[in-house]
């Protein structure tokens, strides 16, 4: 079992909580959707159905904050201010995935920027 099968449980869990919040924060916005692409070091994944402890996932997740305050153009003081926000509302995962609803939400927060800079409302994309 791989890591995405064992955080599963974690990225599929309804956290309207840890959405709401990343909502609220533009810099938390960008620092969740450059998340995927930051550098880390997890360990070896568990074998199957052998319980995950995120707390301690976390603990021996090495993370590249330096790569991901670039990745996300901001301060990497901000990204050590938003780390401990992000991870702790369950908003990304240490394997590089994040909640299900947080991904919705920035697609949506990047679709509607998108239509905006281009000077389209919904009704004039077609499928």
């Amino acid at each position: 079992m791989g890591w995405k099968e064992a955080l599963l449980p974690y990225r599929a869990a309804d956290n309207f909580q840890g959405a709401a919040i990343l909502a609220q924060s533009s810099t938390l916005m960008g620092l969740a959707a450059a998340w995927p692409q930051v550098k880390r070091q997890t360990p070896d994944p568990p074998p199957p159905s052998h319980e995950i402890d995120l707390e301690d996932l976390w603990k021996k997740t090495v993370v590249d904050f330096e790569g991901w305050a670039k990745l996300a153009q901001v301060d990497p003081l901000l990204v050590m201010e938003g780390f401990p926000v992000l991870q702790g509302n369950g908003i990304i995962m240490p394997d590089g995935t994040l909640n299900h609803l947080a991904e919705s939400l920035l697609q949506k927060e990047a679709a509607g920027s998108l239509m905006a800079q281009f000077g389209l409302k919904p009704g004039d994309v077609k499928k």
